[in-house]
Parts: structure tokens; sequence; C-alpha cells
């Protein structure tokens, strides 16, 4: 019995609904800020149909409750998790995690729906760092985005941001990027860089947005760099209203 709780207990949690905030009939419209929160999927060896499957009749659920969170859904299509699949829900005020959207009903669809056809690898709040982004707030629903993650050293994150604000400023006034911080759930200090492609060429075309010189060129701030590509998948994902 206990174990059945504990596996119930985790599904809510990974999909989105905090079990021990306060359950609700039809939760609040959220407020604009700047967290989010992220998950990592691994569907299981040769059941990658069947969890896509899940996930869409999950996201369906979504759907009918009327769930006034947007939940964006991509594929890893390069990088080291490339297969996985990644899921997050962007631009909220850090008190919109307390308010959610009926947890124990969402908890059991995602383990009636989607536990059976893969597990969960990781699960983390991010933040939107306003001042050092430029254009729309991403991600949104470009086809591609392309993700670099930066493991900074312990005690270096400020010299990391301070490197950062630096090089914003000479950044060209039309780009469009978003810079996160890792708040929790995962190795910290951690930002990553997020800009959107219109196809899988338009990715690879994307210019190095650091140029010379690079973080890694301070001795002891950067410990190394993840590059990775995301494809939007819209029937994997929920849009108040869509």
């Amino acid at each position: 019995m206990r174990c059945r709780f504990v596996v119930l207990l985790a599904a809510v949690l990974l999909a989105g609904d905090l079990a021990l905030s306060p359950a609700a009939a039809q939760a609040p419209a959220p407020q604009p800020g700047p967290y989010a929160r992220m998950l990592v999927v691994q569907p299981n060896p040769g059941q990658d149909r069947s969890f896509d499957e899940g996930y869409q009749r999950h996201m369906e659920w979504h759907q009918a409750a009327r769930n006034p969170w947007t939940w964006y859904g991509w594929y890893f299509v390069l990088g080291e998790r490339m297969g996985k699949f990644a899921a997050g829900s962007f631009f909220h005020a850090a008190t919109d995690f307390d308010h959610v959207l009926r947890p124990g009903e969402a908890g059991l669809d995602m383990l009636r729906n989607v536990r059976p056809y893969a597990h969960f690898e990781n699960q983390a709040v991010l933040e939107r760092l306003a001042g050092l982004s430029a254009g729309a707030p991403l991600p949104d629903s470009a086809p591609f985005l392309a993700m670099h993650t930066w493991y900074v050293a312990p005690g270096q994150a400020q010299a990391f941001e301070q490197m950062l604000r630096a090089h914003v400023r000479s950044r060209p006034a039309d780009e469009r990027f978003s810079w996160y911080r890792l708040a929790l759930g995962g190795e910290a200090p951690a930002y990553l860089l997020l800009r959107a492609a219109p196809s899988f060429g338009g990715a690879a075309q994307l210019p190095d947005w650091w140029g010379p010189p690079q973080p890694g060129d301070v001795p002891g701030v950067v410990l190394r760099v993840r590059s990775e590509l995301l494809q939007f998948m819209p029937h994997l994902s929920h849009q108040p209203g869509g």
C-alpha cells in the first residue's frame, strides 16, 4: 500500500500538480511572473508510441478540465538526451505553484496514461532573467527550440551573471533570446539559454551567442556546457482555449 502511495505521489508531482498544495475545483488564472516548471521523461524501450499516445490523452484531460496553465511539449532531437521528452509550463508567479488544478485527479490520470510507458528523470524550477533576455519571452510554439546549458562552478554564479550582463549590452537590438537560472531541482548553479528556430536547418545556422571571449576562457567559472535541440509537439501540449 505504501509503495502505491509513493508512486501516486510521484505521478502527481511530475504531472505538474503539487499534491501538497491546496486542491482547487477550478484553479485561478496564472499570475505573470518569471518562474517555470520543467520535467524530462524517458519513454520505456519499445514503448515510444504508447508513451506518445498516453501523454496525448493526459493533455486531453487538461483540456477537458479547463486547466488555465499552458504546457509545452518537446522531444529532444539533438544532444545527449536525444529521444527523451520535455514538458514545461512557463511565465508564472511562484505563488501559482501553490494553487493548481485538481492535483489528485491529474495524478491519477498521469498514473493511468503515462507512467506505464515511461519513467521521469527530473523536474526543475527555473527563473527567467528578464534583465538578461531580449525580445518576446521564450519558449513559445516555435517549431524548434535551441537550448544551451552552462554549468557554473560553485561560488561563481555572480561572476557568470556579470559576464552575461556585459555581453547582453553588445548583442544586436533585434535579437530574441531568454536566459533562465536553475532555481531548484538539479546541478546548480546552472543557466539556460533558449532561442527559437523555424526549422532544423534554421537551428543549425544560429550564430554562437557568446563569440569571443567565451565564459570558459575565464578559469574556474564554467565547468561544462550542454547543447541541445528540441522539436515542438503541438499534440503533446496544452494551451487554454486551444
